[in-house]
């Protein structure tokens, strides 16, 4: 076939065309491939976690969604957890409390971490290896005056990155200043709360974590998260809880990911962007390139036309030809993106502990693939459009 032979008229772009497409189709692929694992493993996550509800406080502007100031944190929190713990429905009420901290070893640069605030001895935290927290009996009620325990948990991430093990000590703060200050023993290593961020994370009994990071002042948390009897009870213990404290925002684990997802909406409508960007970029590459292959053979299809070829004809053999490219390169597209997700599959493990996010699933494969046949479609009905605009006169007159 004749189109099957242009591809071989000029080899290098032939290939920038089929490398154009190809990538289209990685990125198509990843990104979905992406998106669908971020959701599975947010729901896996949840689910693990055994938690039904979540209550936080309200950001009342953007800036508060990231960098948690007070107006986005629940006051008296010791108190609200107490009440929510004297619901028969309910079977643990904990409040937890997350900040970007500085730790380091004695004589080494401070580093910046996750610290979570947790009640250390609940049902959130397992140990993998050493020994649990001891029990912390700082806050006694009302004030924060009792003995300081000065031991953290650390997951193999911060392990790593702070270069310790059990039974090493470490200095921790809120500031870099206030960490020279603050001596910690790591009793024990936890990855049981490491999927909730993507730093390494150094794990603190919930009380001594509030007076660290200076929340002990109005008793503030992140978040109190909330596991039932029952889970059947979770949307009408939501509906009771968040009529009881409208100040603060009560979710479900669904609604809980779907807020995550809103508030990352920017992130996810960039990488969006970037992938319809190449698939537009593709597809243009395509179809220019054809159109300037049949710039250049204008005479041999004018001659074509006058010796009695239809146009049905000639557009069968040149028109295919940018069908043909795409195929090939949303087939390439696709093997190629097995690797791929195998490269950034490790190196998300490596940083964050997840494992598999991505998952190529056969229907986004097939996505990729239809997309590639719909660049050639298109391609092919805008050579099909040039080659009617060609009068095969001119092109004889001008032989």
């Amino acid at each position: 076939m004749l189109a099957i032979k242009n591809l071989f008229r000029n080899k290098l772009r032939t290939l920038l065309n089929i490398i154009g497409v190809m990538l289209a189709i990685i990125s198509l692929v990843i990104l979905a491939s992406l998106g669908s694992g971020l959701l599975d493993t947010g729901e896996q996550v949840l689910k693990d976690s055994s938690m039904h509800l979540w209550m936080k406080g309200r950001p009342v502007d953007l800036k508060t969604q990231y960098i948690q100031s007070s107006q986005a944190r629940i006051s008296d929190v010791h108190q609200i957890s107490t009440q929510i713990l004297a619901d028969p429905r309910v079977n643990v009420s904990t409040p937890l409390l997350t900040e970007i901290v500085y730790a380091h070893k004695e004589g080494e640069y401070p580093k910046a971490v996750f610290g979570l605030g947790v009640d250390t001895g609940g049902p959130l935290v397992t140990i993998s290896s050493g020994a649990p927290i001891s029990t912390s009996t700082l806050y006694n009620g009302s004030t924060y005056d009792g003995p300081f325990i000065s031991e953290v948990l650390v997951d193999s991430r911060a392990a790593h990155l702070l270069s310790v093990e059990v039974g090493d000590t470490i200095f921790a703060g809120k500031t870099i200043s206030d960490a020279r200050n603050r001596q910690f023993k790591v009793v024990g290593i936890s990855d049981s709360l490491s999927t909730f961020s993507l730093n390494a994370m150094v794990i603190f009994p919930f009380p001594e974590f509030q007076l660290i990071t200076g929340n002990h002042y109005h008793d503030s948390a992140s978040m109190i998260i909330v596991r039932l009897n029952d889970v059947n009870t979770a949307e009408q213990v939501k509906n009771d809880l968040q009529e009881q404290y409208p100040e603060y925002q009560v979710s479900t684990n669904r609604e809980f990911l779907n807020n995550i997802i809103k508030q990352n909406g920017f992130f996810i409508v960039s990488a969006f962007s970037i992938v319809i960007l190449a698939i537009v970029m593709g597809t243009s590459l395509i179809i220019l390139t054809m159109l300037l292959s049949l710039n250049e053979r204008k005479k041999e299809i004018g001659i074509l036309q006058v010796v009695g070829f239809s146009r049905l004809s000639i557009a069968r053999n040149f028109g295919f030809e940018g069908l043909f490219i795409s195929i090939i390169g949303g087939i390439s597209g696709i093997l190629l993106s097995v690797p791929v997700a195998e490269i950034i599959n490790q190196v998300v493990k490596r940083i964050t502990g997840l494992d598999e996010l991505l998952v190529l699933d056969t229907k986004i494969m097939l996505l990729g693939f239809s997309m590639a046949v719909i660049i050639g479609l298109l391609s092919t009905l805008a050579t099909i459009w040039r080659l009617s605009t060609i009068k095969p006169m001119e092109q004889i007159r001008s032989v």
